[in-house]
């Protein structure tokens, strides 16, 4: 028996009606995917198709290798096909640490504004440079003339009045005050009440001494009453018996000269009737005052006009005797400078 061939490994060559069916099954395939992407052709756009796996995954964390991942449930792929899918070696970034801005190294190039924006330039800072000071000469101004002695001029206290120089300075210093015209009226009388008002304003800082009194003939509502009780209360007067303060009773000159001694706490020499010695008078000072005027002669407050000797206690004091003994008693206390007059009092030196 013939052993029969086995069949050669090599494939026949395609006949001729094979290739023309070929070619017509390719034809037909090409007319109707012609047709199908000219009637939609977004159809066929890639980037409508929905691949989640490829063009959109979720924000999660990458699994780990080796962990298998299954397809998301809307994906069109095969759910029998799992995919062992490896997060990729990414190379951590570090985090960038915060850096000062540095200036560029050369010069800055405008930029071209967007198309449409209208840009205002910025408006320049214009700093004033400082003028050096430019001295003008002054024009020569007329001086005006100032009166001789002090700020006031009355026209009853002329420049040679012997008691102006204190006059002047307590008027500067509004101890005599309230004036409704041009005129001093030097020479006209004082109550008790008025001199309580000069008193109280040349000795507002002083601190009172003893307990007020109430006066029967002193009204609350009047307006000297606060100035009557300062001149209590501090020590510069007292009142008469029964209670009685006299606020309208033109005051001797003794008892300004008591009270202006009592205010200042002047206390006499232990020879008191030598020192009254230096008035020719002085009989006529009352015993309760003695002591009081001797002190303020030794202090050098009294002032006697016309004649330093002649001392008229029980007189009754004119305002410009009151405005002397007032200045000199301030010069005793510091709060004026003292003024060197001829009618001023000065005290005899007594020998031991």
């Amino acid at each position: 028996m013939s052993s029969s061939q086995p069949p050669s490994g090599e494939r026949n060559p395609l006949g001729l009606d094979e290739l023309i069916a070929i070619l017509v099954a390719f034809g037909t395939m090409g007319a109707i995917l012609f047709w199908v992407t000219g009637k939609n052709p977004d159809r066929f756009n890639a980037r409508n198709w929905q691949f989640p796996a490829v063009f959109s995954q979720p924000a999660v964390t990458p699994a780990s290798p080796g962990i298998l991942t299954p397809a998301p449930p809307n994906s069109d792929l095969p759910e029998a096909k799992l995919s062992r899918r490896e997060s990729p070696a990414t190379t951590p970034v570090p985090s960038k640490p915060d850096v000062a801005p540095v200036a560029p190294l050369g010069p800055v190039l405008p930029q071209n504004p967007p198309v449409g924006v209208i840009v205002v330039p910025p408006k320049p800072i214009v700093r004033s440079t400082p003028n050096p000071a430019i001295t003008k000469p002054k024009a020569d101004k007329p001086k005006a003339d100032k009166p001789k002695v002090g700020p006031v001029i009355f026209s009853d206290v002329p420049d040679k009045y012997w008691a102006r120089p204190f006059i002047v300075a307590l008027v500067d210093r509004k101890i005599f005050a309230d004036f409704t015209d041009s005129k001093f009226r030097p020479d006209e009388p004082i109550t008790r009440a008025e001199l309580a008002r000069l008193i109280q304003r040349m000795s507002e800082d002083k601190e009172p001494i003893r307990k007020p009194i109430d006066f029967k003939d002193v009204k609350d509502k009047s307006p000297l009453a606060p100035a009557i009780e300062h001149t209590v209360k501090t020590g510069y007067l007292k009142g008469y018996p029964n209670n009685e303060f006299r606020p309208d009773k033109n005051i001797p000159r003794v008892e300004v000269i008591a009270a202006l001694a009592s205010g200042l706490s002047l206390k006499p020499s232990t020879k008191a009737s030598k020192t009254l010695q230096v008035y020719t008078d002085r009989a006529k000072v009352p015993k309760w005052a003695v002591n009081k005027v001797a002190a303020a002669t030794e202090a050098g407050i009294v002032v006697n006009h016309p004649k330093p000797a002649l001392l008229q206690p029980n007189r009754t004091a004119t305002r410009a005797e009151v405005a002397a003994m007032i200045y000199q008693a301030m010069a005793k206390k510091g709060k004026v400078p003292a003024k060197s007059s001829e009618y001023v009092v000065k005290p005899v030196k007594l020998s031991r």
